[in-house]
């Protein structure tokens, strides 16, 4: 497959539910459902997540 390139713009889009994992510093993995999500920037891509303390993984 030949690679693709797209242009910057609003790839998250409706804004989803999404699925974050993270981890600690001993390794112990985890992963939280997040529903506020977006776009900040598209060039470099990047988004953000809303977590309130008390939903923290």
């Amino acid at each position: 497959m030949a690679k693709q390139v797209w242009r910057g713009g609003n790839m998250l889009y409706p804004l989803p539910a999404v699925m974050v994992s993270c981890a600690d510093a001993s390794g112990a993995s985890d992963i939280v459902t997040v529903a506020w999500t977006g776009t900040i920037c598209t060039n470099p891509p990047m988004l953000y997540v809303s977590i309130r303390p008390e939903r923290a993984s």
